[in-house]
């Protein structure tokens, strides 16, 4: 049994590598990044000549918020497979991740063009623009992906995020008006309208 209570299976001498690759999978799927971490690097040590682990190291050094070790696996990945748009995505979002918001739009945009109904890469653009106030840009992005009323409803819910009641309140009242309106929506109205009763008492 490993650590987390899964089984694994059974290991010729010689496998360290690879039951070293089975258990960091493990430790990734629970979350547990720093120790899937640890274990991918030891597999990489083991073997040294073998094809390095980037794949699988460069969203768990995400995780584990080493972000500089896993843009550099990423820019590796990209290189060799540089039109794979779900790469991109994943590459974009560990930017936004590590704050480097200028690049992370740029390869957001960069697997739009690759994959331009990757929802994904829409939705995950929408929201990276969005927080940066730039509602128009991102609606543009959002409502080919995910439709009218659910663009203005989540650009209702970015605008709370950053504390722009008054975007909030505008696309909040955008989507109740549209049909197929999220049911959240009315409940982000009452909240708000209740928010401001409760403010100016």
């Amino acid at each position: 049994m490993s650590q987390l209570g899964v089984a694994l299976p059974a290991m010729k001498p010689g496998d360290d590598r690879e039951l070293k690759i089975i258990a960091a999978e493990q430790m990734a799927k629970h979350g547990y990044w720093d120790e899937a971490v640890e274990l991918y690097l030891d597999a990489e040590s083991i073997a040294p000549k073998k094809p390095k682990l980037d794949a699988q190291l460069a969203p768990a050094l995400a995780g584990a918020g080493q972000y500089p070790q896993s843009i550099e696996r990423y820019r590796r990945l990209i290189k060799i497979n540089p039109k794979d748009a779900e790469l991109a995505n994943n590459f974009a979002f560990t930017l936004m991740e590590s704050g480097d918001l200028v690049a992370a739009e740029s390869e957001f945009r960069r697997a739009l063009t690759l994959d331009p109904q990757s929802e994904n890469a829409a939705v995950n653009l929408a929201l990276l623009i969005a927080r940066q106030q730039r509602y128009d840009d991102a609606l543009s992005v959002l409502i080919p992906a995910i439709g009218e009323a659910a663009a203005h409803h989540n650009l209702g819910v970015i605008a709370i995020e950053v504390g722009d009641e008054h975007s909030a309140r505008h696309h909040f009242a955008k989507a109740a008006s549209l049909p197929g309106a999220p049911k959240a929506t009315q409940e982000f109205i009452a909240a708000i309208s209740k928010s401001s009763m409760t403010t100016v008492k």
